[in-house]
């Protein structure tokens, strides 16, 4: 007897047993793992966003919020032979709370939002404004996300 016979049996029930079992499995399965990932998204694109509206507003406490304590921005010089720059954390809340991300009057910058990748716990959002681009590399850490890593780019 092979596998095909003994699951059709001389009506084919079995076998659309089997699969109506396994359609209605991934369907279940599927409503909970996408909602989830799109709470995630939402989740992940209020951190980009509120990383943005607290480096144009000068916001260092917000930024504290946002950032996971080891967090480092590197920024990559438009120059091919310029030295790649890395502060902390603590650096990073300091230059926002100086004001160092807040528009020139009359700016009005182009700022974006996407997210491009979420796995389990880890993340990948690009915030784009006028003149620059950054790569966040985003964590869940104890139920939050918290941004790690910041890659900024000029725009050139």
């Amino acid at each position: 007897m092979q596998l095909s016979d003994a699951l059709c049996d001389t009506k084919g029930e079995t076998m659309k047993t089997v699969l109506m079992a396994l359609a209605l499995a991934g369907l279940s399965l599927a409503g909970p793992v996408q909602a989830g990932r799109s709470d995630d998204e939402a989740a992940i694109r209020q951190v980009a966003n509120d990383y943005l509206a607290s480096w144009s507003a000068g916001d260092g406490k917000k930024m504290t919020a946002l950032l996971h304590p080891k967090a480092v921005r590197r920024s990559l010089p438009a120059a091919p032979d310029a030295a790649l720059v890395d502060i902390n954390a603590g650096a990073l809340v300091a230059a926002t709370a100086a004001g160092d991300g807040k528009p020139v009057a009359g700016e009005k910058p182009l700022l974006a939002v996407n997210v491009l990748d979420v796995y389990g716990n880890a993340a990948v959002a690009k915030v784009t404004g006028s003149q620059w681009v950054e790569y966040l590399q985003l964590g869940r850490v104890q139920g939050s996300w918290k941004i790690i890593n910041v890659m900024y780019g000029a725009r050139q």
